[in-house]
This record gives structure tokens, sequence and C-alpha cells, in this order.
């Protein structure tokens, strides 16, 4: 097998449900006999380099070996059968903080380098839940579905029981990894308290429409207007005085002084 090695890389072989920790040494792990070609592999970073497994004697028809690599104690990867399978790393978890009584709520688990896919599944106070919450009494009053290949938890209607703090493990061939717990909070809706909002609301639209119609009738709204058949006379100018005569039937003026 060619890898490109990385410093502090070990490999681990697992033959029929045997794991071996193979520090590229002769060994003997059961009915199987290995050996490898190059003990002592050192190369520069991102160059290729050959491992070997070579089986010498075995009494196992076909046994299976898988190539791990194992870094800080974690295994990060294992090659089988010509494939990389990566372990997940942290999945993102959303979880909803705070839901009404009787409300739909979903969960969310994603994770997006594992290979091949991993599987979700999700932890209530530590507690496995099932995928379908009928299937298993324990839950009985709790009404929620689990897709183990979304990562998606969806409660149809929420109870006070669904309260807790909630995570997620994603989980395929090579490994697993979690989130942090995250609390979901399941409260009471206070009926009559909105009821009492509702009401004080309508009273005060009441007592706004019956003030407008008491002061319509009162004539607070109807403006004065003057009668058309009013008339007011034109201001004289100073010095002029109009004085009517019969036979003219108009106004005539004359100048007069102010001394």
């Amino acid at each position: 097998m060619a890898l490109r090695r990385r410093p502090g890389l070990r490999l681990c072989a697992r033959l029929s449900d045997f794991f071996l920790l193979l520090l590229f040494r002769g060994c003997l792990i059961g009915a199987v006999n290995l050996k490898s070609s190059n003990r002592n592999p050192v190369v520069q970073e991102f160059e290729s380099v050959e491992l070997s497994c070579i089986i010498t004697d075995s009494q196992t028809n076909d046994p299976r070996i898988e190539w791990k690599k194992i870094q800080d104690d974690q295994t990060t990867y294992v090659f089988f059968d010509n494939k990389i399978q990566v372990k997940p790393v942290t999945p993102v978890c959303r979880v909803p903080k705070a839901v009404p009584v009787g409300k739909t709520a979903t969960l969310h688990c994603q994770e997006s380098e594992g290979y091949p896919r991993p599987h979700y599944s999700w932890y209530r106070n530590d507690v496995p839940l099932p995928t379908d919450s009928r299937a298993n009494p324990r839950f009985r009053n709790s009404s929620f579905l689990l897709n183990s290949e979304t990562g998606t938890l969806v409660f149809s209607a929420v109870h006070k029981e669904d309260s807790g703090q909630y995570y997620c493990i994603a989980s395929n061939d090579a490994g697993s990894a979690r989130c942090e717990e995250q609390e979901m909070e399941v409260y009471d809706l206070n009926i009559g308290g909105i009821i009492g909002g509702v009401l004080v609301v309508l009273a005060v639209l009441v007592l706004i429409t019956l003030g407008i119609c008491c002061a319509y009738r009162r004539g607070y709204f109807i403006n004065n207007k003057q009668d058309g058949e009013s008339y007011k006379n034109p201001g004289k100018p100073d010095g002029v005085n109009y004085i009517r005569t019969d036979e003219e039937g108009d106004f005539r003026h004359k100048s007069s002084f102010v001394i």
C-alpha cells in the first residue's frame, strides 16, 4: 500500500477480528504470521511511501486486513479494500433553546468529513433516543422521529418531559465523534394571560370609539361656516367718503382731508 506519511504515523492491521500494531517488525497474531519488507521507513513530508504487510503463514482462509492511522492515541482513518475510511470530525449540532408546549421542534446534526458517510444518533440526558418514540415504551410521552441518515430529530409536538440536555454522535466504520451538550427547554404557554391581554386591548378600542362618537355628537369636530347671505363691508381707505345718490344709483366718492 502506498501512502503519504506524516510525522507520528503508526499503522494498525486488523486480521479476522484481531488488532495488531505494526511497528514494521515481523509479528505473529493467533494463526497469522506477518512481516514487513520496509521496517523503518523515513520519508520527507508530502513524499510517497510504501508500507507492506506480508502474510507468511496463515491458518485462516482469506484474512481481512485493515490499515489504520493512529495519532495521539486516536484513529483518524482506516484503509480497507482499496478505500479510505475516514473517522468523523465533531459534528455541528443545532438545538432550539426554548419551545412552547405542543409546538414542533427540529434538532439538526451534520458532519461533512467522515467517510463512508456517518450515521447519526441523538441522546437526551445521556440516554440514547430510538428512531421512533412509539417503538419504545420509555418514550411514550414523547412524539419524535429520528433520521439516522440526515441527523435530524423532529418532534411533532413537544411535552414538558422533552426538556433536557441533547447531543449527537456521528459514527462510521473508522470511529465516531460527538458534539457538545445543548439544553432545550419546553415551557407552558400562559393562556390566561394571553386572553386577558386581548380583552384589555378590545376594551381600550371600544372606549376610544365611544369617545370619538360622543365628540362628533357634541360638535367638537364641526367647523363654523359663514352664511352665504352675510356680507362683510370692505374697509374704507383713509381719506375717502362714499356717498350714494339716487339719480346715479351707484357709489360716488369725494376726497376729504383731515388736518
